[in-house]
């Protein structure tokens, strides 16, 4: 049973689709007033998990409950209507030949017109659009549509906010905007809301804690930094990011032997002196400095304004790294490195 605490519970939850299997046993908990990001590549389950929750899909077994309320199972399946779920599609789902009003008061049909006024002015002021309750959607940005969106989820005062790559169709200028606004929104609100996306950085921006999918599983769980400073497997940390991996010889319990000399980590390692592992580095774990003696050169630079990412060679091997620097250097400087304080993360090779 759900615990009070908990906004949503999923437990052993299994979807196949045409006979292929889409989830396999997804267990899940969402917190009162979390946002949990569902993050992964096209087709891992992401978006399913929505649909199941929202009940627009029929699991093939296990259970869901919402606050405490079993919504489904072997013996009960909840119509979507009863669930009290809002949900926010990608493309937004506006009605056309509607204004933002008749947009936003269209799942308020059964209250009455005063309710109705009182509610959509609430949300209008809430997402700021107050001005433009009279204009149709091809009259706004894309910003201000998915505006429109929020505001019809939340008219209805849902108990738990689904949210489908609401932000992939709005302009990179606006939508980091959009993530601050809309979070603050949300938790202002004490609003519960799972978010699926397949970038990790709206899903760093926007949530407290990350799922990550993988071929229909969740492959770790936990806070963003958590994720990326700790993964769990080398899928988890390739998709958070760019990783070097390098052969390292366990030699104690802190410190490992790799082409770049002897790093020692702060943390207690968990693998065995003498086994053969993979050290994962981040581009930006590595600092270089220019070096007569270095054990490195320039290959590759390339310059993103705040950072300058480069390609740098092992001498004597065709070792290459790469490293995130604040500031450009030039392409065939000698260079040596230098590993920052972290915890070591290993892999089996």
């Amino acid at each position: 049973m759900a615990t009070p605490s908990s906004a949503l519970t999923i437990s052993d939850l299994h979807c196949s689709y045409a006979g292929v299997d889409i989830l396999t046993g997804l267990d899940l908990s969402l917190g009162k007033n979390e946002i949990l990001c569902l993050l992964g590549p096209s087709g891992c389950g992401k978006t399913t998990t929505l649909k199941l929750i929202a009940g627009l899909l029929p699991p093939t077994q296990g259970s869901i409950e919402i606050n405490g309320h079993v919504v489904d199972n072997a013996d009960l399946n909840l119509a979507p209507e009863k669930r009290n779920v809002g949900m926010i599609f990608q493309d937004y789902a506006l009605f056309p030949h509607l204004t933002v009003t008749d947009n936003v008061v269209f799942s308020l049909h059964k209250h009455s017109k005063a309710i109705q006024k009182e509610k959509l002015d609430y949300v209008l002021d809430l997402v700021n659009l107050s001005e433009f309750a009279d204009r149709y959607p091809h009259q706004l940005s894309g910003g201000q549509q998915q505006r429109v969106a929020i505001a019809r989820a939340l008219a209805s005062s849902p108990e738990l906010l689904l949210l489908d790559e609401p932000f992939s169709n709005i302009d990179s200028q606006v939508r980091h905007h959009l993530i601050e606004e809309m979070r603050a929104l949300l938790k202002s609100h004490n609003m519960s809301a799972i978010f699926v996306t397949h970038s990790k950085e709206e899903a760093f921006a926007f949530a407290d804690r990350l799922a990550v999918f993988h071929q229909g599983k969740i492959e770790q769980l936990g806070t963003p930094s958590e994720l990326y400073n700790h993964p769990a497997t080398r899928f988890v940390a390739d998709f958070l990011g760019k990783v070097n991996y390098l052969e390292a010889l366990v030699l104690d319990k802190y410190s490992v032997q790799t082409a770049l000399g002897v790093i020692t980590g702060k943390q207690k390692l968990t693998a065995t002196v003498g086994e053969h592992k993979l050290l994962a580095l981040r581009p930006q774990q590595l600092k270089l400095a220019v070096a007569d003696q270095g054990i490195a050169r320039i290959t590759q630079q390339q310059f993103l304004g705040m950072t300058t990412h480069c390609t740098i060679t092992l001498v004597g091997s065709n070792t290459e790294l790469s490293v995130s620097m604040q500031q450009p250097m030039m392409v065939g400087n000698v260079v040596s490195i230098t590993v920052e304080d972290h915890d070591l993360v290993l892999f089996d090779r």
